[in-house]
């Protein structure tokens, strides 16, 4: 493919511990204001037939502190999203991964992602719009947005996906997530969903279930 550098965004790479062409692609996407090294962290407990990817959103909030799109607060405190923005990270994002599947010399025509708050709500917003380069989706403490997807013609039915919530999250209320898990479940997503008693964060209990089910899929 034809190098846009521009597009190309900061990550971090782990190696499978056997690197072939046909190894498998994980994809990792922090939550807003948190940035690649996050999620990477867990990247040493992650199956090791992997590569394992952590891609760093593109707007910049702060030292450290990044965002897929921006969130805004009124005075009485509620919150909107950028839905624009979202959907320019989301294609942003698959840019990114073509750019990394020919770095890597990849056979793979589909990848696999993590997501975490808002890369769980990109995540879902991908697999839904290009569901032919998404094999699995894991989405922990976001919800599907469907103002971030546009409808296609291709099958979803094959999407594999895991998706969790904590029951006191402060942050992203369980409400949000339980509607979209509806919503996904209509358009044939094969889903498993669990809820834990934790705030906006992956829990052991969270990340031991999700180990169980990747390594099992």
């Amino acid at each position: 493919m034809n190098i846009d550098t521009s597009q190309v965004l900061k990550f971090l790479h782990q190696k499978p511990e056997e690197n072939n062409p046909n190894s498998p692609v994980l994809f990792l996407f922090h939550g807003y204001g948190s940035n690649e090294e996050d999620l990477f962290s867990f990247a040493r407990y992650l199956p090791k037939e992997y590569n394992i990817i952590a891609l760093r959103a593109p707007i910049v909030l702060g030292k450290g502190s990044y965002a897929w799109y921006t969130i805004t607060f009124d005075q009485d405190m509620n919150k909107w999203s950028n839905d624009e923005e979202g959907i320019q990270s989301r294609d942003l994002i698959l840019y990114n991964i073509k750019y990394h599947l020919s770095r890597i010399n990849s056979s793979r025509e589909q990848v696999d992602l993590l997501g975490f708050s808002q890369g769980a709500i990109l995540s879902w917003a991908l697999g839904l719009t290009y569901p032919k380069y998404i094999q699995k989706i894991i989405a922990l403490s976001g919800f599907f947005n469907p103002n971030l997807v546009k409808e296609t013609q291709d099958s979803k039915a094959h999407l594999n996906c895991f998706s969790s919530h904590g029951i006191i999250d402060p942050v992203i209320p369980v409400s949000h997530t339980r509607k979209g898990i509806d919503l996904l479940k209509e358009k044939v997503v094969a889903l498993h969903y669990k809820e834990y008693d934790a705030p906006h964060t992956i829990s052991q209990e969270n990340f031991r279930d999700l180990l169980d089910w990747i390594t099992k899929k």
